[in-house]
């Protein structure tokens, strides 16, 4: 379990060590729903989180709501009012179920009645499509006291039941529409499980034989050095040019896709249709067809048809590369020559006030850093500049080795998650990158790293600036306002921390220090890397 505690909720703490319970604690309750999102995630089980009432519960918030938008299974665990001071006190008095209810699968209030039956219904909630998390309120009395059984004992099971196959004639629809379409894609998504849908996936991908786009928490389902892969969809860098070619193709097919991954609504205004195990209806939004139920199943069955021919040219496949990369090096704009000529004198004006730091490239430091790390390493990102550049251009070929926020986008996210992947791989490599904002926002977690021993490896990227709303305050020709920050010196500070700390300058002192770093077993190392962001404004689009 990760958390911390508080004076109401250490009764259940206590029972916890009792019965063997590890319980890491770690200094923001966010960083402990962090590290529980991303233990689910890699687990495929609940990861644990837990707090005191109040402001402790509050602070749990961030994360239980990321796990809610990312699918990951969770259990919050909050303590909550004493049942006796409840109907008197007012004093950090908040109704915790009606705070979690909307991002969570369920919120309870324990009662001391049929407790172990309870809490296992909790942990199955948590697991059936799709996973997510659940929260127990535990009242401070409550935990004291002697459990009550009602007369119903029967047991509980832990696991939800698999999803169904689906019928013949549900599988021949969908067969149908991908082979009457003439150029069509398909799109990986977080609905997928990479343990065990990956090489089905993959030949299903090779039968149909067209261009795989993946969402960012599919990366690596599909290997990235695939000549069939083509890009990560979904509000990252150059997302621009892979929306006009996703516009160019006649037919979407979504497997996996949940649209909680996508920013904007292409899914929506393009013919999609959905093979995933449970439906993605939601609001207004209808896919074209869905096939719903057990996904090795009806992949495999659709893998065993042949497809195609299709429209798709070598010609304009190598074009859109081409696009793609000029895009992720800012040699390419997404704008059009009208917008330009509209805002440039603008522009020019407020460039004069924006200094930009002098930096290496963040592509080359990403590339770097992908030649220095081993396939199977675990990669975390951060949110902002460099979640929509790190996402696009890390390249993953091995399932569950890169995690991000994505549905809820929080800043913060890459260390937690870093230290829970590190703490179920030990002896995988996990890398952390992460910019100076989202960094500074978890920083004095490095001690919970040092305390536990938990040896990532973190890259921050800084160029003293919120580098992803200042280009938007720019495009819309506003001035800098609210975006820069003050010169931190995050290789002392983390040093300060007992950290193992580099700032390196240059690719070549980069290199040097990665190798060094992966190197310290016995604590976590920081190498603090200065960013030009200059090349981020090609990214947003």
């Amino acid at each position: 379990m990760f958390g911390l505690p508080g004076g109401e909720i250490l009764d259940f703490i206590e029972a916890a060590r009792k019965v063997g319970i590890e319980f890491i604690l770690v200094r923001h309750e966010a960083v402990a729903a962090f590290m529980a999102d991303a233990s689910g995630q890699i687990e495929r089980k609940p990861g644990v989180c837990v707090s005191t009432l109040g402001p402790g519960a509050l602070n749990l918030t961030l994360g239980v709501a990321n796990a809610f938008l990312d699918r990951s299974p969770l259990i919050a665990i909050t303590a909550t009012m004493s049942t006796s001071a409840a109907p008197y006190a007012t004093h950090q008095q908040l109704d915790l179920n009606a705070v979690f209810r909307p991002f969570t699968k369920q919120t309870i209030t324990l009662d001391g009645v049929n407790t172990a039956a309870t809490v296992r219904r909790a942990w199955r909630t948590a697991l059936e499509p799709r996973f997510g998390p659940v929260h127990l309120a535990l009242p401070s009395d409550v935990a004291r006291q002697p459990e009550h059984q009602a007369h119903d004992r029967s047991p509980v099971s832990l696991t939800p039941d698999p999803p169904p196959k689906p019928g013949a004639e549900a599988v021949a629809r969908m067969a149908g529409e991908i082979s009457c379409a003439k150029r069509p894609v398909i799109v990986l998504g977080l609905d997928l499980n990479p343990y065990t849908d990956a090489r089905t996936v993959r030949r299903f991908a090779e039968a149909v034989g067209v261009p795989v786009f993946v969402t960012p928490k599919a990366k690596g389902i599909f290997p990235e050095d695939h000549p069939r892969f083509f890009g990560v969809c979904s509000g990252l860098a150059a997302d621009s040019v892979i929306v006009r070619f996703l516009g160019t193709a006649d037919l979407l097919v979504g497997v996996g896709f949940d649209p909680v991954e996508s920013d904007k609504l292409w899914h929506h205004t393009m013919k999609l249709v959905s093979i995933a195990p449970a439906s993605i209806a939601s609001g207004h939004y209808r896919p074209t067809l869905e096939l719903v139920g057990d996904m090795v199943d009806s992949l495999t069955r659709l893998g065993d048809l042949k497809y195609g021919p299709y429209q798709w040219t070598q010609d304009e496949e190598a074009a859109f590369r081409q696009r793609l990369e000029a895009m992720l090096r800012g040699s390419e704009t997404s704008h059009s020559n009208a917008e330009i000529a509209e805002s440039a004198e603008n522009i020019t004006s407020l460039r004069s006030q924006r200094t930009l730091r002098s930096g290496l490239s963040a592509l080359a430091v990403t590339r770097c850093l992908r030649d220095l790390f081993p396939p199977e390493a675990i990669a975390t990102t951060d949110v902002g500049s460099i979640k929509l550049l790190v996402s696009q251009a890390w390249r993953s070929t091995e399932p569950m080795t890169f995690l991000e926020s994505n549905g809820l986008s929080a800043m913060g996210y890459s260390l937690p998650a870093a230290m829970a992947a590190k703490l179920a791989r030990p002896d995988r490599p996990v890398l952390c990158t992460m910019g100076d904002g989202g960094f500074a926002m978890v920083f004095a977690d490095l001690e919970t790293c040092v305390r536990r021993r938990i040896p990532v490896v973190t890259v921050v990227y800084n160029d003293n600036a919120l580098s992803l709303i200042d280009a938007a305050q720019e495009r819309r020709g506003y001035p800098t306002c609210g975006v820069r920050y003050g010169d931190i010196d995050f290789a002392a500070a983390s040093a300060a921390l007992g950290a193992w700390s580099r700032r390196a300058r240059t690719l070549d002192e980069l290199a040097a220090a990665v190798e060094e770093a992966q190197r310290v077993s016995d604590r976590p190392s920081v190498i603090e890397v200065p960013i030009d962001p200059t090349e981020y404004r090609s990214h947003i689009s």
